[in-house]
């Protein structure tokens, strides 16, 4: 056994064990057929490219390019779906978001959706003349450019092949903020594997959040570019092969990774930047024969990883943060490029809580889908839809549909019964004048699991969603979502955005790509279990308060330090249990003073920005502060937190 040591004794920078860890779970992961047949009803308000007045032909040999970005571009600003059923749709120049009619309006609220990922191909011609040379532009989807407006943008279902002798070519520049991303595409480099990069969130400075989820990128240059300080990006069940420089580069952004499984011959993991914030969990780096001399993660600014085996690399972690290390092992428990945070004694490991997969349930055939229309409700009319989308709910259908448009709630709707999907293909909800009660209210049912996704709230005041049972329910994919916990269902988050407090009591929750934007205190776990991956916040007021014996783990996240001044801290903890892993932006406003108020059995202690005391000066972080690992529990194997001085943490390694 190999252990790294802090100054002060204590085993906190790197835990390093020479076995095999089985993750059982993360073999489900990327290929997973979990709706390989995605049809919508007729009447649902998705735009099929192959309709007039598009008629696309998905031949293989048509050129599709005009067809494809007429559909796109009549439809900006309007949550729209851009619906490819399965073809091989040819282009020969990139296809561009839609421009609306003012910054705002532009580049947004655009989803380009495949009936299935191996069905629905877009491919470049091949030798397309602005693919083979120096060109700027030479990409094949481009969501969009900055400023930060651009929520609701994704990717579905598809497959992007980039054809032969398109030497630059990239598959998507992308474009999302706050909620949206790209979700179970394949992004293929044709040829030899030519072309600059799968995916670039690089080419802008105010790409994310966004999550990426059940992705695979062959070849390339790099996978995945990256690049400026604000925002992040979430990656989870990413499959990275036969890159030509490294599977990501990274350059300065936040990046949370879990279940990253790179097949390649150069590096897998570029973090050179010192502001770059890594968080990577349960991975595997398999270096094929060729340049194995280099290390299978390279970083220079704060990472943070856990479960990662690198086989076949001399080295699986270059650490260049405080000192040169070498981590010549090919599989570690755990490592932190800075020295473990604690105010109290704690575990040199996090919390550790089990995670569990998003539940799934099948996308069912159109003859067991319903929805308002049948009722007599009707979408941009103000008027109540309530009583109609209770009657699709009660039909017996497993999965209702709101077709695209403004669907106004004045009647809370229970979803009950054997429906297990209510989906909005991408509508918007108008509920007002509800009280304390939630526009939707999940009560017990028929179906274990109750999946809500691709809608947007558009209430300051009321709730969307009320979970009030003991089913397990998912929130995907939704924008500006008002939640209320009343029953002890565990809770599932994907790719959600809110302006709202979330109050937990005595729930499991597992949210992946969550954005929390308001003034005020955002999270409050109660007597719960809350693990979050990738997580972004902004305004004043506790990012996480942790009370009773809860216990939050959060592994990433970013905190824009917007708005006026701090009073509050940014994570609270009393007599509870918190493992945090997060960095602050304060380009803009002030900064948190107070980073962690912890208290334990009566005993309250501050950790303040800039302050040395029990535990370490933290390091800066892009104008604020960065916990790299602060420990905020206790547990077997706690050990007195380290004392170190100085405004640069200081590491000493012993055999």
């Amino acid at each position: 056994m190999v252990w790294y040591f802090l100054h002060g004794g204590f085993p906190s920078h790197a835990l390093f064990r020479g076995r095999w860890f089985g993750i059982p779970f993360l073999v489900i992961g990327l290929l997973r057929a979990t709706a390989e047949d995605i049809r919508f009803p007729a009447d649902s308000g998705v735009i099929d490219v192959t309709q007039p007045p598009y008629s696309a032909r998905g031949d293989g040999r048509t050129d599709d390019t005009e067809a494809l970005q007429q559909a796109l571009l009549e439809h900006p600003n309007q949550n729209r779906i851009i619906y490819l059923p399965n073809g091989t749709y040819l282009i020969s120049a990139p296809l561009r978001w839609p421009v609306g009619t003012n910054d705002e309006s532009s580049q947004r609220a655009t989803i380009l959706q495949g009936q299935s990922r191996t069905g629905a191909v877009i491919r470049l011609a091949d030798h397309s003349p602005a693919y083979t040379g120096s060109s700027q532009d030479a990409v094949m989807l481009r969501m969009g450019e900055s400023p930060a407006w651009r929520e609701r943008n994704a990717v579905r279902n598809l497959t992007l092949h980039t054809g032969v002798g398109n030497t630059v070519a990239t598959g998507i520049a992308l474009m999302a903020n706050r909620q949206g991303g790209v979700r179970d595409v394949t992004i293929i480099a044709g040829g030899t594997g030519e072309g600059v990069a799968g995916m670039d969130a690089g080419h802008a400075d105010a790409i994310g959040p966004a999550l990426i989820k059940n992705v695979r990128i062959e070849g390339f240059d790099y996978a995945l570019k990256a690049a400026y300080p604000q925002y992040s990006l979430t990656l989870e069940h990413v499959e990275m092969v036969g890159q030509r420089a490294a599977a990501i580069r990274n350059t300065g952004q936040t990046l949370n990774i879990r279940d990253l499984r790179s097949t390649n011959a150069v590096p897998a993991l570029l973090s050179r930047d010192v502001t770059g914030f890594v968080t990577l969990l349960d991975s595997v780096l398999h270096a094929e024969p060729g340049r194995r001399q280099s290390a299978a993660v390279q970083n220079s600014g704060f990472l943070f990883a856990r479960r990662l085996t690198a086989p076949g690399y001399t080295n699986v972690i270059q650490n260049r943060t405080i000192t040169n290390l070498m981590v010549d092992v090919q599989e570690i428990d755990q490592f932190s490029s800075h020295p473990r945070v604690a105010q109290f004694n704690a575990p040199v490991e996090p919390l550790d809580l089990p995670v569990e997969e998003t539940p799934e349930v099948a996308w069912d055939p159109l003859d067991r889908w319903a929805s308002p229309l049948a009722f007599g409700g009707k979408p941009d009319d103000d008027i109540d839809d309530g009583p109609a989308l209770q009657k699709a709910i009660d039909s017996g259908a497993t999965t209702v549909y709101l077709p695209n448009g403004n669907w106004r709630i004045v009647t809370p709707v229970e979803i009950r019964s054997a429906v297990h999907r209510l989906i909005g293909c991408e509508a918007r909800i108008l509920n007002g004048g509800l009280g304390q009660r939630a526009a939707f209210k999940v009560v017990d049912g028929s179906a274990p699991v109750v999946i809500i996704e691709r809608l947007v709230a558009h209430s300051p005041t009321d709730a969307l969603i009320e979970q009030a049972s003991t089913r397990r329910l998912v929130i995907s994919s939704c924008s500006d979502v008002r939640y209320i916990g009343t029953g002890r269902g565990d809770l599932f988050l994907e790719d959600v955005s809110s302006r709202s407090e979330w109050s937990f009591r005595n729930q499991k929750v597992w949210a992946r790509q969550w954005t929390v934007d308001r003034d005020g205190a955002k999270i409050i776990n109660r007597a719960g279990t809350v693990w979050i991956l990738g997580l972004k916040t902004e305004r004043p007021g506790t990012v996480i308060g942790s009370f009773e014996g809860g216990k939050t783990e959060l592994y990433g996240g970013i905190i824009m330090a917007t708005g006026g001044p701090k009073f509050d801290p940014m994570f609270l903890i009393q007599d509870a249990s918190a493992s945090l892993i997060a960095g602050e932006i304060a380009f803009q406003g002030s900064p948190y003073r107070t980073i962690v108020s912890e208290s334990r059995g009566g005993t309250l202690r501050i950790l303040e920005r800039g302050r040395a005391g029990v535990s370490a000066i933290l390091p800066s972080h892009a104008g604020g502060t960065a916990l790299p690992f602060y420990a905020g529990f206790d547990g077997p194997g706690a050990v007195p937190p380290p004392v170190i001085s100085g405004r640069t943490n200081a590491l000493r390694l012993r055999p």
